[in-house]
């Protein structure tokens, strides 16, 4: 009986032993496995999606990134992953081999990458056994000695061992669970929401950024809320539009073709958020969720740069001109849209005498002004500088177009208040009609810019209408300045003479060099007719510096006592080298300083008033004297008198003109003259035409006089025989 119960007790004790040191360390081995298996497969899957969605992006080269394929992979790792990473493509060449080899025995997960319904790569994941084997011995070692100590005492030591043996198992519990808190860290510190769904839509993995993006309580975002229910939520915040169940199905839907899905979901208050959906093999899918709401308006600030004006926010030329063709493509047999182009009169002076902070202030209160002068649906355009555009719609006869012209010139013609500056300024238009006078946007502002030429020489503040004739003009312009070009290359100018006669005496004392233009086919070209054209176009540098020369080498074979007078050009004085231009002619000639004589007229003046005065002091230093031209015909005559010491002041032909009959002007005329003597400076008038002219000249103090009266301008081969012819003229009157 003993010997039974010994046997008994003895295999109850060997069972127990047995069954406790086996099945304990195979079942710690058996759940650490599992856990790591657990890891390695979510990992695995994990990291083939973002693998997926960066192959979509990057087809072509993505086999050569292993470095950016090694980061992106990262973003799953936890402090604490062991895993040796291998990526290879769909022909078993390895792509990014990353991480040391893990110690044996080792465990190997393998997952493919899926794009476009094909197997495009692998990625393989192998972590390390030995902890969890070093932890089994552990508990096998425990088992063991629970199955020695059952023979000795049945019932006190196998507790202990048991014991010993679950709080092993909880610390084991415990690191799983600190392994799972470092991945949901990783996952909530991510710049994007995430969240992942299984095959029947419910909720498996999310982080705290997709509640916060879509502004959900963490209770509705717990594991087995179903896709139904966030996008009902995102219904109510205007994210979805319709119905959310059919947007669903659409969704997976599109994922069942094992393809991304992109889209940009936009809610009424202006937030938007990109999504990228990336199915998965078990069927659920994974999405990634990027707000970018300031990426958008980032974009849209840039477009809108792009299409307008910075200063004054109006459109642009690009802009402006996608309208117009756009109104071309539109147009109907009985439609038309006018085009009116817009250029401020004396904005240049404003803005040289205020500054280009006001200036710029003043083109903002222009376009305000403008713009109350439209009805709906016409378009304001800023094309640089003063130039303004209107298209101008619904136009349905040319009067249309003049009635809001005549608007415009009367509300721009309104005073100005410039920080306390009052500034008057004008506009002049050139309206062009379509389809009748163009048919493409370019062939229209042509147009109208031809017909805002137009305005300009025709006085200004006011408006034209385009016509055919316009275009000969323009070509006939085109073709004078291409000539003109060829001109300065070819020779073909000429240097007349008009003498200045010294009233008292009425001898000769200098003469005036005047340029005219022997061109090849028209024969002798009038000043009037290309040196406006030479100012517009810059060639007047040139000529003026070839005058120059010309007239100085001239000058310097006459008698020592005649002088040389040479008008300069506004724009030679903008080009700022007339000092040099002076200098280079006297040094080469040889002409004395004395005897050259520079005209100028006040609107020199207004080009920079201190750089000019700078340069006249330059040329005054020389020797060489400084003449006002056309004296009493600007705004600001007497106080340029006061600000530079002319030598002279030269009194415009008008009030010449008018001698005989007009006392006003011969009043003008007395004071211009008293004011020279004054001043100790001569006067000239100008265009002295009869004898009664010149001796009222003479009696009203005027000291020289010029015009057809004594000769009209004559080549360079005249002035010996004029000289002569003077001298004799008057030796007989003696």
């Amino acid at each position: 009986m003993k010997f039974s119960l010994k046997g008994v007790v003895t295999a109850i004790g060997a069972t127990v032993a047995i069954i406790t040191a086996v099945s304990l360390p195979a079942a710690y081995f058996v759940a650490g496995y599992t856990s790591l298996s657990d890891r390695l497969a979510f990992e695995a899957e994990l990291n083939a999606g973002y693998l997926a969605k960066y192959i979509s992006s990057h087809a072509t080269l993505w086999q050569f990134q292993n470095v950016r394929i090694a980061e992106l992979l990262s973003q799953t790792d936890a402090a604490d992953s062991k895993f040796k990473k291998r990526v290879v493509d769909s022909s078993n060449r390895t792509v990014l081999d990353a991480g040391d080899p893990p110690a044996t025995p080792t465990l190997a997960g393998r997952k493919s990458v899926s794009v476009a319904g094909s197997t495009v790569a692998y990625v393989e994941l192998e972590a390390s056994l030995q902890h969890v084997v070093r932890q089994s011995l552990l508990v096998a070692l425990f088992s063991g000695l629970l199955g020695l100590g059952i023979f000795f005492t049945l019932r006190i030591f196998p507790l202990r061992v048991l014991d010993r043996t679950l709080g092993e198992l909880e610390r084991s519990n415990g690191a799983l669970e600190q392994i799972n808190e470092r991945f949901k860290a990783a996952l909530t510190h991510m710049s994007h929401g995430l969240s992942m769904f299984d095959a029947k839509g419910r909720l498996v993995v999310n982080n705290d950024r997709f509640t916060e993006m879509y502004d959900i309580s963490p209770e509705a975002t717990k594991a087995g809320s179903t896709f139904l229910d966030f996008l009902q939520n995102r219904t109510l915040q205007g994210y979805v539009q319709g119905d959310p169940l059919t947007h669903g199905e659409k969704l997976q839907e599109h994922l069942s073709l094992v393809e991304p899905e992109a889209q940009v979901l936009a809610a009424s208050s202006g937030r938007s958020i990109a999504v990228i959906s990336n199915p998965l093999p078990n069927g659920g899918w994974v999405s990634t969720h990027e707000d970018i709401t300031e990426k958008l308006a980032a974009q849209a600030k840039i477009s809108h740069m792009a299409l307008h004006d910075t200063l004054t926010n109006l459109p642009n030329r690009v802009l402006l001109q996608e309208q117009m063709e756009a109104r071309l493509g539109q147009l109907g047999r009985d439609h038309k849209f006018a085009v009116l182009c817009l250029d401020l009169d004396g904005f240049k002076v404003v803005n040289d005498t205020l500054g280009h902070p006001l200036g710029d202030k003043l083109l903002k209160e222009v376009a305000v002004r403008t713009r109350k002068c439209l009805r709906e649906g016409d378009t304001l355009a800023r094309l640089g500088g003063d130039e303004f555009v209107i298209l101008q719609t619904q136009v349905n006869q040319a009067e249309d177009a003049s009635t809001l012209a005549a608007r415009v010139v009367q509300e721009i013609g309104g005073p100005f208040d410039l920080d306390g500056h009052q500034v008057t300024i004008g506009v002049s238009l050139g309206i062009a009609i379509a389809p009748g006078d163009a048919a493409s946007s370019d062939e229209l502002l042509r147009n109208a810019d031809m017909a805002l030429y137009r305005a300009k020489s025709d006085g200004r503040s006011t408006y034209r209408f385009f016509e055919p004739e316009m275009d000969r003009l323009m070509q006939a312009r085109r073709t004078l300045e291409l000539d003109l070009r060829k001109a300065i290359a070819n020779n073909e100018f000429v240097v007349f003479y008009q003498p200045l006669i010294k009233l008292e005496t009425e001898e000769i004392c200098g003469f005036e060099a005047l340029v005219r233009w022997n061109h090849p086919v028209r024969g002798l070209v009038p000043p009037l007719d290309f040196i406006p054209l030479a100012e517009e176009t810059g060639l007047i540098v040139p000529i003026g510096e070839w005058v120059l020369r010309s007239a100085c080498a001239e000058a310097a074979k006459w008698p020592k006592e005649i002088r040389v007078a040479i008008n300069l050009s506004p724009i030679q004085f903008k080009m700022r080298n007339v000092c040099q231009a002076v200098v280079s002619a006297l040094a080469h000639s040889g002409l004395e300083a004395r005897r050259l004589e520079l005209e100028i007229t006040e609107s020199v003046l207004l080009l920079d008033n201190v750089s000019t005065l700078e340069t006249l002091h330059q040329l005054r230093s020389l020797g060489v004297r400084i003449s006002m031209d056309d004296f009493g015909t600007g705004y600001s005559s007497l106080s340029y008198l006061r600000s530079f010491p002319f030598d002279k002041i030269k009194i415009d032909r008008s009030f010449v003109h008018d001698l005989e009959r007009n006392e006003d002007s011969k009043a003008i005329v007395r004071a211009v003259t008293g004011l020279g003597a004054s001043l100790r400076m001569s006067t000239t008038g100008e265009g002295a035409e009869t004898r009664a002219q010149v001796d009222c000249l003479r009696m009203e103090g005027c000291t020289e006089a010029q015009g057809y009266f004594f000769s009209k301008p004559k080549p360079a081969s005249e002035v010996f025989r004029m000289l002569a012819e003077r001298s004799a003229a008057l030796s007989a009157v003696a």
